[in-house]
């Protein structure tokens, strides 16, 4: 019995100096901290310290009626790599600087025209406090500049910049949203190439524009979608619940308002590695607007400048796409996915195809009505 109570007597005296090497969990009070709402990142002038990084920053305010108009700082630096300019932000502030609030990240045109893609993505991912949901845009003429606009009517809760991308605030056709995890995916995917949207200011420099969009591949130049463009990959992607189409053909002049539409594609490989990709895009709606009087029974005629006139479109999209051997659609991950490892083109060889693929575009109309005068 005595030799039981001296173990029991021992495990106090073992564990109480167990305690005191045990860390506890480092806690910093929240008034510490200071969040980042956007940064942009360019190419700056300076050749010892190409990268230039800005960061927008959230002042604190006690009450939104206290300070209902937005407020912000800004920090900028530039470094020899990404990391050191952010090393030498963190000094320009007494706190914390704080990116898991950050949604966006705005990169300089400039930059990505000297093929950096890789390097900004290897940074991004690396950082554990950056939001894989984070949205990535193109800044012209700067990020910079971007980040530092201030339009009418913005809030100080919530950044005018956000409403764009988030699917709460504007639906527009002619926005593209890309998600940091999805450009990785995109940029380390043979068969599918990045894009994203360019954000501009107008003359007046009241608000923002965004309504194009840049392809990127590797070791190419970066290649601009225009604005109808654009509106044509979100339709064939899925991006766009809703769209407006114009159709000129024939004399005729009017807005098809589409609501529903669907694409179906397919890629076959021929003799001699030779490829023939069929596409197939359903679209339904009414139309919405027109120049001269419309009568109902003559929809199937409509329907019938509605094919003609969107078929030379996206005709018109997929040249210029396998031309210049862009692929923001992913018919190379198409092709892959239907094709045995070992079967395959290599990259070089699917590449070549590609610029000389076959279209084959088939457009299936579906204008329900002319619209509803009253």
């Amino acid at each position: 019995m005595p030799i039981k109570q001296s173990k029991t007597r021992l495990i106090p005296l073992i564990l109480v100096p167990l305690i005191f090497l045990l860390s506890g969990c480092e806690f910093k009070d929240i008034d510490k901290d200071v969040f980042v709402s956007m940064m942009a990142i360019d190419l700056s002038d300076d050749e010892d310290k190409p990268y230039k990084i800005t960061l927008k920053l959230y002042v604190p305010t006690s009450s939104f009626k206290q300070s209902p108009e937005p407020e912000y700082s800004y920090i900028t630096q530039s470094g020899e790599t990404f990391s050191e300019a952010i090393r030498l932000l963190e000094s320009y502030s007494d706190k914390e600087l704080e990116f898991g609030h950050s949604k966006l990240i705005v990169i300089g045109e400039e930059l990505l025209k000297e093929n950096k893609s890789k390097e900004i993505l290897d940074f991004l991912l690396r950082r554990p406090d950056i939001q894989m949901i984070s949205w990535l845009a193109v800044g012209r003429p700067s990020a910079e500049e971007i980040v530092k606009m201030l339009p009418q009517g913005e809030n100080a809760a919530y950044p005018a910049l956000f409403n764009y991308f988030d699917d709460i605030g504007t639906e527009s056709q002619y926005i593209v949203t890309t998600y940091l995890f999805d450009f990785r995916r995109r940029i380390g995917e043979n068969g599918i190439d990045p894009i994203l949207p360019i954000i501009e200011i107008n003359k007046n420099k009241s608000h923002f524009e965004i309504n194009k969009s840049l392809v990127l591949a590797d070791k190419k130049e970066p290649h601009e979608l225009s604005t109808v463009f654009t509106g044509i990959f979100n339709m064939l992607s899925g991006n766009a619940e809703t769209a407006d189409l114009i159709i000129k053909e024939d004399g005729h002049y009017f807005i098809a308002k589409i609501d529903s539409m669907n694409t179906k594609y397919k890629v076959t490989v021929q003799d001699n590695n030779r490829i023939k990709i069929d596409i197939e895009v359903s679209l339904i709606g009414f139309i919405s607007e027109s120049q001269h009087p419309l009568e109902t029974q003559n929809l199937s005629y409509y329907n019938q400048l509605f094919e003609k006139y969107e078929k030379k479109i996206l005709k018109d999209f997929f040249n210029e796409m396998t031309d210049k051997g862009y692929d923001p659609i992913g018919f190379g991950i198409d092709y892959k996915s239907r094709t045995l490892h070992n079967t395959r083109m290599s990259n070089e060889e699917w590449d070549e195809a590609y610029k000389n693929a076959e279209i084959n575009v088939t457009v299936i109309p579906k204008l329900k009505s002319t619209g509803t005068i009253q």
